[in-house]
């Protein structure tokens, strides 16, 4: 035989008074905290055009020279303290919690790797092909092989993705945005030369068509690139 209900028991009521029993218990939720990653501040000092400069790697490794491009080992690294990246711990905390952390937008990096192959070829000449490819082999280890000189003139240096490359992604969620590395900084340079010259031709050009005058306004404006194109800071020019 079933026990009878309580007086006043209702299915209603006992629905109300399991849905406040599940509010009141703690949820687990996500906390970020951040660890800090190993960093590392490069100087760098090139032997063959006396540039300096300095760039943050996540090791003590070498780095091209943004005038003239050689591979330069850092005279000095100095650990620092990294972009922090966050990682997930459980932690008890009352459900409310979970409706204010949803809507709040982070700061992520989002980077890819995928496998490349960089092919470079230089004219060498020489009695053998054991000879040809010791001139080059040295001409790399040298950091001349780029050079393109009429004794070892450059005919291309690609970059070419791997067949069947794998490609893969990383997201990590940082405190605040890093500064651009070097091969952003040079790939600025690069499209700053080519505004210069696109505008040099423009203002040749026009001047052609001022039967010979050159408004100066259209070279003033083109100081700005070529300074960010030398990687010099742009300063005000007087016209």
């Amino acid at each position: 035989m079933q026990e009878p209900h309580p007086v006043g028991w209702s299915f209603l009521h006992f629905l109300e008074e399991m849905t406040m029993t599940l509010i009141e218990q703690p949820s687990v939720t996500v906390m970020q905290i951040e660890a800090s990653t190993v960093r590392y501040l490069n100087q760098y000092r090139c032997p063959y055009c006396q540039n300096e400069w300095e760039d943050v790697w996540d090791c003590g490794c070498n780095d091209r020279c943004p005038d003239c491009n050689k591979e330069i080992e850092p005279y000095d690294s100095a650990l620092i303290e990294g972009e922090s990246a966050e990682t997930e711990l459980p932690v008890e905390e009352p459900a409310s919690a979970n409706v204010t952390a949803a809507g709040v937008n982070r700061l992520f990096i989002v980077s890819y790797e995928i496998d490349y192959v960089h092919r470079v070829s230089v004219g060498v000449t020489a009695d053998s092909l054991e000879a040809a490819q010791q001139l080059a082999e040295q001409a790399f280890n040298d950091g001349t092989i780029w050079d393109d000189t009429a004794a070892m003139p450059l005919f291309s240096d690609e970059y070419h993705e791997v067949e069947g490359e794998s490609l893969a992604w990383e997201c990590v969620a940082v405190a605040q945005l890093p500064e651009p590395d070097h091969s952003v900084r040079q790939l600025k340079k690069e499209q700053a030369t080519m505004q210069v010259c696109r505008g040099l031709v423009e203002a040749y050009k026009q001047g052609e068509a001022n039967g010979g005058i050159i408004d100066w306004e259209d070279l003033d404006q083109l100081i700005p690139l070529a300074l960010q194109a030398l990687g010099k800071p742009v300063l005000d020019i007087q016209s």
